[in-house]
């Protein structure tokens, strides 16, 4: 067998996020207009621009109507000057109006689409952890960027511009009959081919649409994925296969431009040759008109020019339907998101009880991860006492984990309750409540930017004796030394910059920082290397001493110390007691603890 040569690649299904819908929803569209509510000033300057110009467009083909029938075909240049002058104008005005109609229309569209984006992050803060954690954070990401984007694109170049494109076929029209109905019928016999030629095609443009944009995401998630798992592809050498892969998923976003693009120069195609043809039709038809004196020579000529600025928006009605289509689709999906309400909610008549005096305690609190899943917790009864140090350990599934989110009421008990003080948890203001804590998990997150702005994260960033107490205490101090430029070292994305054990040390200064009456340890030591390791345990007692702790680890060996180990399997609680009285029971605990011990002695 060939060492070198690369294992074949799985296939992928990459499911893209994207849905297309009708063109025009009353319901989205009203739920949405709030946003423009607060500029409606500005919204109805958009709007009065849009017949503005377009009165200022169709002025100069009868201004040339005048010039040629009045002093050109006659020979009369008596006023011919001021017409000249009144069609330069026109002109110039047109320009001014175009500018100011685009600035009114982005300005708008702008400002209600940050109002959107705030207000669908103000959302996305506020939802329940429960729909964070079922959405992938790819798809959320999606609706505060491109969902939002798409609506801006509809805005200024799909639905207002479509007003604007309408005011001035309307305009048109009247503009036609004004100057000859007869030449106006002539001209208008190409219609029902175009109007059915545009029918026809709006299917096959709206897929090749739908097709772009169903192949443009499998791009961005299989990009995502292989950057995500670049050091799993260099290890096993896929280098070759993912760059095979990339290419086929390449090809087909390519083609499907390829057909977009096809499609499009159809349409340009018919809607000018329909344009031509109605050019043609006019002429010959009106031409025993234009003899008998009928029609003069400027008539036509205006003809003419109304006839060629009435087809050209038509080209681009197609595209504008699909871009509304999809606009449609992310206005769906933006307002599944406003109309995610929290289900965890701010207590209606809040208490305020004082610092910990009794204990945290868990009633009979059964809880499941929604409607019809399994039951995690079973009338599970715990309680935390003042300064006491719990561990809760257990099999993978017993439900540890479960209680943390509890205690920061993440989600709230689906039966039973939690108390401080004898106070639910529920009668608490979340933020009073999550101020008593502090979590350090396994995976301990770092945001972008230096260690001090992570460790005082929650805390107050002036105190920087507070800051540099708890570093000294935890032994992050050590680390943050060892760095090039100490507490101002930028950290990178997710602590990219730090190990694994320095990023927990980060973690503790962080948590001790905010100085909490409750700890909460989710496996905190769990990816901590030797070396680090007895940094940490250095400063862990002094991070515990005389505080309320509920300590969750898989390692046992470093728990021996706390006043109390629960053991949990089942969502239930099946032992408890010190470390020496659990491995004097011979039960679950001493079977995982020799389980382990074997496997790190081995």
């Amino acid at each position: 067998m060939n060492a070198a040569a690369p294992a074949k690649k799985p296939r992928r299904e990459l499911v893209a996020d994207v849905t297309f819908g009708k063109a025009y929803d009353a319901k989205l569209v009203k739920r949405l207009a709030v946003y423009v509510k607060p500029y409606q000033g500005l919204f109805v300057l958009a709007l009065l621009s849009y017949p503005a110009t377009s009165a200022l467009h169709l002025l100069q083909p009868y201004l040339v109507k005048v010039a040629i029938d009045r002093h050109l075909v006659p020979k009369d240049l008596s006023g011919f000057g001021w017409v000249l002058v009144g069609l330069v104008g026109v002109i110039v005005l047109e320009l001014l109006a175009r500018f100011a109609q685009t600035m009114l229309t982005q300005v708008l569209g702008q400002r209600v689409t940050r109002d959107l984006r705030v207000e669908l992050f103000r959302r996305l803060q506020a939802a329940d952890l429960a729909y964070i954690e079922k959405n992938p954070v790819g798809r959320l990401m999606t609706r505060v960027t491109n969902d939002v984007e798409s609506l801006s694109e509809a805005f200024s170049s799909g639905a207002v511009s479509l007003v604007g494109d309408l005011v001035t076929l309307f305009g048109i029209v009247v503009m036609m009959l004004a100057l000859d109905w007869r030449l106006t019928l002539y001209a208008f016999l190409v219609l029902p081919f175009l109007l059915a030629m545009t029918l026809m095609m709006r299917k096959y443009v709206r897929e090749t649409f739908r097709q772009v944009r169903l192949e443009l995401s499998r791009m961005n998630g299989f990009l995502n994925e292989a950057i995500s798992g670049m050091s799993l592809i260099q290890a096993f050498r896929q280098e070759p296969g993912m760059r095979q892969e990339f290419d086929e998923v390449n090809v087909r976003y390519r083609d499907a431009n390829f057909s977009s693009i096809r499609y499009d120069a159809i349409t340009y195609a018919v809607v000018e040759g329909m344009g031509t043809a109605a050019v043609a039709v006019l002429l010959l038809l009106g031409l025993g008109l234009f003899e008998s004196g009928a029609v003069q020579l400027g008539t036509f000529v205006a003809f003419i020019d109304y006839l060629r600025r009435f087809f050209a928006p038509i080209t681009e009605l197609s595209t504008k339907y699909t871009v509304l289509q999809s606009a449609m689709a992310s206005a769906e999906r933006c307002v599944d998101l406003l109309d995610q309400h929290p289900t965890v909610l701010e207590p209606t008549h809040p208490q305020h009880p004082g610092p910990l005096k009794d204990a945290i305690r868990f009633e009979s609190v059964g809880f499941a991860y929604g409607p019809g899943a399994p039951p995690v917790l079973r009338s599970l009864n715990l309680t935390l006492k003042k300064g006491e140090r719990v561990a809760v350990v257990g099999p993978t599934g017993a439900g540890k984990s479960t209680l943390v989110k509890l205690l920061c009421r993440f989600y709230d008990p689906s039966s039973g309750r939690l108390t401080l003080d004898g106070v639910d948890f529920r009668d608490l203001p979340l933020a009073e409540l999550r101020g008593r804590m502090a979590v350090v998990l396994q995976d301990s997150y770092l945001f972008s930017g230096t260690i001090e702005d992570n460790v005082a994260l929650g805390a107050h960033a002036d105190d920087k004796q507070k800051l540099l107490a708890a570093a000294e205490r935890t032994h992050a101090l050590e680390v943050i030394r060892r760095q090039g430029k100490g507490w101002e070292t930028v950290v990178g994305e997710r602590g990219a910059n730090l190990s694994a054990g320095e990023r927990q040390l980060i973690a503790f200064a962080r948590a001790l920082a905010v100085d909490p009456e409750l700890l909460l340890l989710d496996e905190a030591t769990s990816s901590i290397d030797p070396e680090t390791e007895a940094l940490l345990q250095k400063g862990l007692d002094a991070l515990l001493l005389g505080r309320t702790a509920l300590i969750i680890a898989h390692r046992l060996s470093t728990i021996r110390k706390v006043d109390r180990i629960v053991v949990v399997a089942g969502g239930e609680i099946v032992e408890e007691g010190t470390h020496e009285a659990l491995m004097a029971q011979g039960g679950l605990y001493r079977k995982l603890y020799q389980l382990q011990f074997e496997k790190e002695a081995a």
